[in-house]
């Protein structure tokens, strides 16, 4: 117990230490936790790290399963599954072949592939979060992706239990941990909720009830003979994010992430070494396949289902970490001296150097995704505009209205309600809204905004006025920033959106917040039977626009 307690205040202290400075300075955490790692790994012996570094891992996976939302899964299921299972297969089976290659035996080469082929649900989902309301489809296919591949990775876990650690084959592991996931379901579907609406968010309750699950399940792993990761993962499952019932129980099993993130990156740091030139051969193919191959054949997969290019290329570009059930996977064979230690220096080496580049492709996604269009990447991958597109061919004096699902949708159905004169076009990225869409709509282009052929197909010089009323920011700046004298008014949440998408050639911008939905409703709606003009419309916006930037 001692050296428990000496290792956790020394992994504390020493990352507080150095997230002091990061905090003054406005510098990215990771980095530090890596650094006070390097610097724990000089005192703290190696089996306890590994010990402390599992049970981070395994907190870490029940605290993504609680915010996995099931019902997003579902609806993406089939193409989140089907592009998971090729993306690991085709990156999976090309590192593997490289292990071979550089002189691996088949167990080695195997773990060298898992690391290249899953991603991780840590990093990736930590930039994902947002209202549920605004969540963008690249988020909604992310998670699902992640939890796919999560599946995949408890799947490798049972498989190496059960025919490599073991000394005969235990194939009764998969039953029991059929058995342990199977009750998992029925306490989500049968017994949560009803737990749940008793309590009434009493958070100190639902703190103690979410760790008396993850201890409960690990506990029930552990005495199935299995890795301790899975019963985390089916406790996860078990209290995944329902609304309205779970709310109190992630809000107050967020806390905990505070303590365990730095557990997992400070040991993550501190099992580093200096590597040797085989363990940089190795990295460098782990870095090949998941920083280029994994974000660009999900892409292009994704690209083939029907997506357009700024959420197949966003989506893909939450790929781009180790999984943290690849290092679980490795540290695990590590305790049973079944992975040699250049493959797993390697390992730990990548893992560290994509978490820190995954912070970064977080922040600029939009950057990288405008990048790869300017440069053609996009439309090599397979972008195609038209197939889901219908446009009049005497289609003008329209109005463009961007994003049919935040708005869109009630200005549709008000314009054939009261038979408009003046015709509506929709653009939206959604796949799962075309087929609403072109049953509502007469005129639709199914794309991405930053697409200049987006736009040639909704004939923007032909229009009237272009409403963007998405919540997503890239987008409305993107429709602020069109080339054309076409008035454009976008929807903002704070008057220093508001100041930037003026400066970027918007005409007037939308304050849902502020603003009525009826007076938002009767200018439009004014718009499009004539009784205002369009100057009329743009001035009313900038007066909203003024009269709100004053009162601030």
């Amino acid at each position: 117990m001692y050296d428990v307690l000496f290792a956790l205040t020394l992994i504390f202290g020493i990352a507080a230490v150095l997230l002091v400075v990061a905090a003054q300075r406005s510098l990215p955490v990771i980095p530090f936790y890596l650094l006070a790692g390097v610097l724990v790994g000089v005192v703290i012996d190696e089996s306890q790290l590994l010990d402390l570094a599992q049970w981070g891992v395994a907190f870490l996976v029940f605290l993504f399963g609680i915010h996995v939302d099931l019902g997003a899964v579902r609806s993406t299921g089939r193409i989140s599954v089907a592009v998971s299972i090729v993306q690991v297969a085709v990156v999976g089976g090309l590192a593997v072949g490289a292990g071979l290659v550089f002189g691996l035996d088949a167990t080695n080469a195997v773990y060298l592939g898992v690391a290249a082929a899953l991603s991780s649900s840590l990093v990736a989902t930590s930039y994902l979060d947002s209202a549920a309301d605004t969540r963008p489809t690249y988020a909604r296919l992310a998670e699902s992706i992640h939890f796919t591949e999560d599946v995949l990775g408890v799947l490798i876990v049972l498989s190496l239990s059960a025919f490599v650690y073991a000394a005969t084959p235990a194939v009764e592991q998969f039953a029991a941990a059929g058995g342990i996931l199977a009750l998992a379901l029925i306490i989500r579907y049968a017994v949560f909720h009803r737990l749940t609406a008793r309590l009434r968010g009493d958070s100190e309750v639902m703190m103690l009830i979410g760790i008396a699950f993850v201890v409960g399940f690990i506990a029930l792993a552990e005495a199935a003979t299995l890795s301790i990761v899975v019963g985390a993962f089916a406790a996860g499952i078990a209290v995944a994010d329902d609304y309205p019932h779970s709310l109190e129980l992630v809000d107050t099993v967020d806390d905990l992430e505070d303590f365990f993130s730095p557990i997992f990156f400070v040991t993550l740091g501190a099992l580093l070494t200096l590597p040797g030139l085989e363990s940089i051969g190795y990295t460098l193919v782990l870095l090949v396949a998941i920083v280029v191959l994994n974000p660009l054949l999900a892409a292009a997969l994704l690209l083939r289902t029907g997506f357009d290019g700024r959420t197949a290329v966003l989506t893909g570009l939450t790929l781009d970490q180790v999984s943290i059930f690849s290092l679980f996977i490795a540290i695990e064979a590590l305790a049973a001296e079944q992975i040699a230690a250049p493959v797993f220096e390697a390992i730990i080496l990548t893992a560290a150097i994509t978490m820190l580049l995954a912070a970064s492709t977080g922040r600029h996604a939009e950057s990288i995704n405008r990048w790869l269009r300017e440069r053609g990447v996009v439309s090599a991958l397979g972008e195609s505009v038209g197939k889901r597109t219908q446009v009049s061919d005497d289609l003008s004096n329209h109005v463009i209205v961007v994003d049919f699902e935040h708005g869109g949708r009630e200005l549709v159905d008000s314009s054939t309600a009261h038979e408009r004169e003046r015709p509506l076009l929709v653009i939206e990225d959604n796949p799962a809204l075309y087929d609403e869409i072109r049953e509502a709509c007469e005129n639709y282009v199914y794309g991405d905004v930053l697409n200049e052929q987006v736009w040639k197909q909704a004939q923007l010089e032909e229009a009237a006025l272009v409403v963007a009323l998405t919540p997503r920011q890239a987008r409305a700046k993107a429709v602020a920033g069109l080339e054309t004298d076409v008035p454009r008014i976008v929807r903002v949440d704070t008057t220093e959106q508001a100041a930037e998408c003026s400066e970027r050639g918007a005409s007037g911008v939308i304050y849902p917040d502020v603003l009525a939905a009826e007076r938002v409703g009767d200018d439009l709606v004014a718009v499009l039977e004539g009784e205002i003009s369009r100057e009329e419309f743009v001035e009313r916006g900038h007066d909203r626009e003024r009269a709100e930037m004053g009162s601030e």
